[in-house]
């Protein structure tokens, strides 16, 4: 009896189907795109070397546009975002310059009057292959009008990385201490405060050897307050540089 009673409960829970209805479907979620994983290529690269500096700019074809700065084994790296149409543009130019060929263009290094110390200038085109061009000069040559234009374009971009930095030179050194450590801007060499000359308004700075240990510096010089927010980076951006011990020492 108690078996009886079960199925009826079970059929009476069961709902019949309605002649004629037609039967909705059961929704079945979308799948989730995967997003489309590319690497950006290069386009063309401005890279300028001197001493232990250097400072390179690259744009890539996803708008990308990347400034890396160093010195010795220092890096600084600053990206900003262009749009298609200049990206377009700059393509442009520097695809024009391909006309011209790399022996072209004077290489310092096989000049007799090159100055070994100078500045060596590298500008680096990618065609439509993926096949890059390298144009290798200095500050003295003079470079056929092709080649120039791409630098020129280049360069404007890189300016572009120097106007958002004019913000950055008003910070206030009010409370810069002797003993303080400060990052000079054009190639990342720090310097320790040595004195302040409240009376002239002048810092007295010693750069900092490779150790950057109390005794190990370089050389001595002497920076105007009003200066000192153009030339260094704010300490706080560019952060405190302990003094580490020298090889000597950690033998």
């Amino acid at each position: 009896m108690t078996g009886s009673v079960l199925l009826w409960v079970l059929l009476a829970a069961t709902p019949v189907p309605t002649p004629g209805a037609t039967p909705v479907p059961t929704s079945v979620p979308l799948p989730t795109p995967t997003p489309e994983k590319r690497d950006p290529r290069l386009i063309a690269a401005l890279e300028s070397r001197h001493g232990l500096g250097m400072e390179r700019v690259a744009l890539f074809d996803d708008g990308t546009l990347v400034r890396v700065r160093g010195f010795r084994s220092e890096r600084i790296v600053d990206r900003k975002a262009l749009a298609p149409e200049e990206v377009a543009v700059v393509r442009r130019v520097c695809l024009d310059a391909l006309a011209v060929r790399a022996k072209d263009v004077d290489d310092p290094g096989r000049s007799v009057l090159g100055d070994a110390d100078g500045r060596r200038i590298t500008l680096e085109i990618v065609d439509p292959e993926g096949r890059s061009r390298v144009y290798t000069y200095d500050d003295l040559i003079s470079l056929p009008l092709a080649v120039g234009r791409a630098r020129g374009a280049l360069e404007d971009l890189r300016g572009r990385f120097e106007k958002q930095e004019l913000a950055e030179t008003k910070w206030d050194t009010g409370n810069l201490k002797a003993g303080a450590f400060l990052r000079r801007r054009s190639d990342g060499v720090w310097y320790r405060v040595v004195h302040d000359d409240a009376l002239d308004h002048d810092f007295e700075l010693e750069e900092l050897a490779a150790g950057g240990e109390q005794g190990s510096h370089r050389m001595r010089i002497f920076v105007y307050r009003g200066d000192l927010p153009r030339l260094f980076e704010d300490p706080s951006v560019a952060g405190s540089r302990p003094p580490e011990a020298s090889p000597a020492k950690r033998r």
